[in-house]
């Protein structure tokens, strides 16, 4: 019974683990409001999650908050840009999805260009990572993130089929916004962080 009633048994920890889903998630939520703080409140939600979930450490929620706010300057910059770009990515797919209205034989152009969305789709999702582990200039760490994108591929297709299921999901059942974003990062993280300890010395690791 004592057993039962220990806070690191296996039952209690994963009744935790879910409470830190939904609370990272709903943290997640709010500090996206202002939609110019969204890549600072995903680099918050993954450092937190692979630091406090994945890897057990402390200060969970304040780790989060602390990460968002140090973010925020460089959070304007990089969702202007990945803004701009997905506009006019997105200005490319209606032109071609037109086009395959009008003859079905421009269709092939579609699919081909709808596929290949998924390689900006893998750039952002690697740069929210790097953000939260590495210190560079923004244009170093986009040449990070292109550079994590195709040197570690097979981890490259995992997080991004993860981000596009979670979206996929929370699109078509709005209120697992609240739960499923603080998973994501939960199994993104446990690939990702695979690929940066090759980069991370350990003396370092264990000091960040």
């Amino acid at each position: 019974m004592r057993s039962f009633f220990n806070p690191e048994n296996w039952l209690w920890r994963g009744f935790g683990r879910i409470a830190d889903f939904f609370l990272l998630s709903g943290c997640w939520f709010l500090a996206c409001i202002p939609l110019v703080t969204i890549p600072a409140a995903c680099i918050a939600l993954y450092d937190a999650t692979a630091h406090c979930v994945l890897n057990n450490e402390r200060g969970t929620y304040s780790r989060f908050f602390r990460t968002w706010k140090a973010e925020l300057k460089r959070s304007v910059g990089i969702a202007v840009m990945w803004l701009a770009i997905a506009f006019l990515l997105s200005i490319g797919y209606q032109i071609l999805h037109q086009r395959a209205q009008a003859d079905a034989s421009q269709a092939m152009f579609g699919i081909v260009y709808y596929f290949c969305l998924s390689v900006p789709v893998a750039i952002f999702c690697w740069l929210l990572a790097v953000e939260s582990r590495f210190v560079h200039s923004f244009g170093q760490l986009h040449k990070m993130a292109v550079y994590f994108t195709f040197a570690h591929l097979p981890t490259t297709v995992c997080i991004v089929a993860i981000a596009l299921v979670t979206y996929e999901l929370c699109v078509r059942t709005v209120f697992l916004v609240m739960v499923l974003p603080g998973i994501c990062a939960y199994i993104q993280s446990i690939f990702i962080e695979r690929v940066f300890r090759k980069y991370i010395p350990a003396k370092e690791e264990a000091e960040v």
